[in-house]
């Protein structure tokens, strides 16, 4: 069998990558570039990247469909955006309004699990923790509306909880580009300058260290990005090899650093 490989800038590089590597094996490519990204090895039957037989033979031909899922090794270097698939009855729709934005009309829940130490941001915080960092970090509380810190600081049952959670994303996400990035620099000036005074300090939850650390992270590797600032509202996750977890639909995730299996519906 011989899957289809994706060259996406934010795979690893090299033979670095298990991507290269079971790509190589499989006999996909002669030879691994060490300078080219190898992010996604796919195996299944979709249409962007058909498994094969040696013989050239499709997989969707020699099973006389098409399969509902596709398996894929991921191999990622740099943060992936965030992003939410929809759910079947949402995907249903968006396809049929804008088929050139949502190509397919099916829903994409994933499973993942971990090849190496992986680190990913999945699903949105508690609603009480992401009450105290807006507490504690003003420059991501200046990022915010008033309406959406109000109704994250008066919700106390799951709805008023979940609609927050939405008003709180929707308000970061259509900040003003000059204040997020203004907030930003405040931000990590004051982080790195509470590193730099007390690197051992930890009067602080470890949740809370965690996050902050997860932000100087990925200001790092997009500077001037305000989408640094995810892991204030977004679970940081960090899992061990054969350790897994699980994207819902509607739920914004994305991958940060480390190599996975992955089992999405399609």
């Amino acid at each position: 069998l011989r899957p289809a490989v994706k060259d996406y800038a934010w795979g690893i590089r090299g033979l670095d990558s298990r991507v290269a590597r079971f790509a190589l094996e499989s006999g996909i490519i002669d030879e691994v570039d060490p300078d080219m990204p190898y992010a996604e090895l796919w195996i299944g039957t979709h249409e962007k990247g058909p498994a094969q037989l040696i013989s050239g033979t499709t997989l969707e031909e020699l099973l006389g469909c098409q399969l509902p899922f596709l398996f894929k090794v991921l191999s990622c270097g740099k943060t992936l955006s965030i992003q939410a698939h929809p759910d079947k009855q949402l995907a249903e729709k968006l396809h049929i309004e804008n088929p050139q934005a949502y190509g397919d009309a099916n829903h994409k829940p994933e499973m993942a699990i971990a090849l190496t130490p992986f680190e990913a941001m999945c699903g949105f915080r508690r609603i009480e923790e992401i009450s105290q960092l807006l507490k504690k970090h003003p420059e991501f509380s200046a990022c915010i509306s008033n309406e959406a810190k109000l109704a994250v600081f008066m919700s106390d049952d799951p709805e008023s909880q979940s609609e927050a959670l939405r008003t709180l994303f929707h308000s970061f996400m259509n900040c003003d580009r000059d204040v997020s990035t203004e907030q930003l620099k405040k931000l990590l000036k004051r982080l790195y300058a509470e590193q730099s005074l007390n690197p051992h300090d930890h009067s602080s939850p470890p949740w809370e260290r965690k996050c902050a650390r997860a932000v100087l992270r990925l200001a790092q590797q997009f500077p001037n990005d305000a989408g640094a600032m995810a892991p204030f509202f977004l679970n940081y996750l960090l899992i061990a090899p054969g350790e897994a977890f699980f994207m819902a639909p509607n739920e914004p995730h994305a991958y940060v650093a480390g190599e996975i299996i992955e089992c999405m519906a399609c």
